[in-house]
């Protein structure tokens, strides 16, 4: 009897399995349209917390939230000028990462997942909701892709100028993730 009750468990964990995860890529990249220059600003130095997954079928399930910083000083776009203008556009330096917290990840059709959870920007706070690809890149690593779109005025935040005209108000935000079930 005992060997049965073991061999449930055993086989139960096998085929659900929670797994810890390393995230071995991260890379945000960020992307603002002016009518001179468009500007694409890249964050490859993200700070997140460990992604708690669970394989179910061919479905992978996040069992519990986790957060992500993305430090200001961090996002790059090639010009120093421009960065540092950005970074206080941002709140720097009161305000040192822009926060985000997944707080659900659900499956949708095929390879897409609905992400939800909240982005915090300079103080505040605000619901967002994405769709991602997440691909198996093979049995123990997954590829995460997808982007959502931001408005500076949402965040209260001033858009940024060049020549003395504003930028659109819409960031338009990419993410890409390799992560390495354990």
């Amino acid at each position: 009897m005992i060997r049965v009750v073991i061999s449930f468990i055993f086989s139960f964990l096998f085929v659900n399995g929670i797994f810890a995860a390393e995230v071995t890529k991260k890379n945000i990249e960020f992307f603002v349209e002016h009518t001179t220059k468009n500007v694409t600003g890249v964050c490859n130095e993200i700070q997140m917390d460990t992604p708690n997954i669970q394989v179910s079928g061919n479905h992978y399930i996040l069992k519990s939230p986790f957060e992500l910083k993305i430090p200001l000083l961090k996002i790059t776009s090639g010009d120093s000028n421009r960065d540092s203008h950005i970074q206080e556009i941002l709140g720097y330096p009161d305000s040192t990462n822009i926060l985000v917290k997944i707080e659900s990840v659900q499956p949708e059709k095929d390879q897409t997942y609905t992400i939800k959870g909240k982005l915090t920007i300079h103080g505040k706070t605000k619901e967002f909701v994405t769709d991602a690809t997440v691909k198996p890149e093979n049995p123990n690593s997954l590829l995460v892709d997808g982007s959502l779109v931001v408005k500076f005025s949402e965040y209260e935040l001033e858009n940024p100028s060049l020549l003395f005209m504003k930028a659109k108000d819409e960031i338009q935000v990419k993410y890409h993730f390799q992560i390495r079930l354990k």
